[in-house]
């Protein structure tokens, strides 16, 4: 029998933006219960994100609020706080992305809701973390991305730093802070207690930019520019063909001989140059070159063609629409599609996470305020004039 992994979990999600929404998102397809708690009259600032727009809603935030109730709560207001410890008694999780110590100035921080409810796990996403000389600082992703050094390692060679299409920052934190999330849930089967834990932006971006920060800690040099390159491996990166760019690569030694028979140079195989990976970093520059005077040769499908028959790793450079579009994509049943009660069948990227034998079901993202009646009257007792 199908079962939902989270089922019964309560969380309250005081997350807006970015960083938080995408990780109750995920709880909220296994099954948590998540009540999205929004400012009454604006809602969450991604509503207003766009175009593009569906029939006036953001499409940005119909990406990131699926499976969530929708609770218009005001915070300036004691009674509206009041009314979110209350839910925090009945919480498993309590999220916040608030700038830090505004949750405690507001009487609704860790120390207080945790003191009403020690089971509570209470989680704070920042930009710069709950302390340090930059915990007031504004903590959105294209901040977090130029402080960290990304766009830099992101650029070509001579060419200014590039910002990551996505909001790559809040992405890593929502899947950080999920994690520690699961984690403390785990203890608190054994210990009946909950904790209070944080991650900030740019530890859970530093610490995903797994090839670049230990080159410089430990070696004291700066990672290269190599644009759609790895620093570390020669040949892999995307190249022009005669029509279309192909990306392809030789992780390993074996697929570096595999790559030369399928490019039709057996000879640089034996070639002292491009012997092994270190001597092909040494010789980047030519190597490439040569590679893409090759490559221009003919057309990127048959490229594609030759190389998969070699069983070297590559893939043309498609567009959203077109990898959306995709066969695996419809193989493995990616996008899913639900019922939204003004805009009508919709389809979103589902979860990624296949646990064998569970259950994922999706509800379409909420209205502002959509349930606020409804969540207080069954939780608190409280009625809709109240």
């Amino acid at each position: 029998m199908a079962t939902r992994p989270l089922e019964g979990l309560l969380v309250v999600d005081l997350t807006r933006a970015v960083a938080g929404p995408f990780c109750t998102m995920l709880l909220g397809d296994l099954g948590a219960r998540v009540l999205k708690i929004e400012e009454p009259g604006s809602g969450d600032e991604t509503r207003q994100w766009g175009p593009p727009f569906v029939e006036g809603e953001s499409a940005y935030f119909l990406g990131l609020n699926r499976n969530k109730e929708s609770v218009a709560l005001n915070l300036k207001d004691e009674r509206g706080r009041d009314v979110l410890r209350g839910l925090a008694r009945r919480a498993d999780v309590l999220i916040e992305n608030f700038r830090p110590g505004v949750a405690a100035r507001l009487g609704i921080g860790p120390e207080e809701l945790r003191a009403r409810n020690p089971r509570l796990i209470y989680a704070s996403v920042s930009g710069f973390g709950q302390d340090g000389p930059d915990r007031l600082k504004p903590g959105y992703d294209l901040i977090v991305q130029a402080m960290s050094g990304l766009m830099k390692i992101s650029a070509h060679p001579d060419g200014p730093p590039v910002k990551v299409g996505f909001p790559i920052a809040d992405i890593l934190a929502s899947l950080h802070v999920g994690m520690g999330i699961l984690a403390a849930l785990y203890e608190r089967e054994r210990t009946g207690v909950g904790r209070f834990l944080e991650v900030s932006l740019l530890e859970g971006l530093l610490a995903s930019m797994c090839s670049a920060t230990p080159s410089h800690l430990l070696t004291g040099s700066e990672p290269l520019a190599v644009g759609t390159a790895q620093a570390n491996i020669v040949p892999y990166q995307m190249f022009a063909c005669q029509d279309q760019p192909i990306v392809c690569g030789a992780p390993n030694e074996r697929i570096w001989r595999r790559f030369c028979q399928g490019l039709e140079r057996p000879e640089w195989i034996d070639d002292p140059r491009y012997r092994d990976n270190r001597a092909r970093n040494r010789h980047r520059a030519e190597l490439v070159s040569e590679i893409e005077a090759v490559l221009r040769s003919r057309p990127c499908a048959e490229w594609i063609r030759r190389l998969e028959e070699h069983e070297v790793p590559c893939a043309p450079v498609q567009s959203v629409g077109q990898v959306l579009a995709s066969a695996v994509v419809a193989a493995r049943g990616t996008v899913v599609e639900m019922e939204h009660a003004r805009l009508g069948k919709m389809k979103l990227v589902g979860n990624p996470v296949r646990l064998e034998g569970a259950l994922l079901s999706y509800t379409p993202p909420p209205e502002l305020g959509e349930h606020t009646a409804a969540v207080l009257r069954e939780l608190l007792d409280i009625d809709p004039p109240e």
